[in-house]
């Protein structure tokens, strides 16, 4: 079972999605906001173990809370998470460029 290695990391990736710089959202759309969750939670790591899983748990959780449905393969997943830890991608823009196809409205 994994544990929480550092809770302010946690409780940072979990509020990333909703942060403001003067007045204005530092991450303006459903799915900008989704990676960033989806970013904090992966390159962050507050757990000891299972960083990913949670990650890509909480950013469908967010998505759908938004009206979105996420469908990913997930060999094309774990490409994204190897790509995200490797420094491959290194932004939360690129990141949500890449989730972009794998997005639609909830019906």
């Amino acid at each position: 079972m994994a544990k929480v290695r550092d809770a302010g990391i946690l409780v940072a990736a979990a509020t990333r999605p909703h942060a403001h710089l003067v007045g204005r959202a530092v991450y303006p759309t459903a799915l900008d906001k989704a990676a960033a969750l989806l970013h904090g939670l992966m390159m962050w790591r507050p757990l000891d173990l299972w960083n990913a899983g949670l990650a890509w748990a909480a950013m469908r959780v967010f998505l759908s809370r938004s009206g979105l449905t996420f469908s990913m393969p997930a060999k094309e997943r774990m490409a994204l998470t190897d790509a995200l830890t490797s420094g491959e991608v290194n932004s939360v823009e690129e990141l949500a460029v890449r989730l972009s196809p794998y997005l639609e409205m909830s019906s």
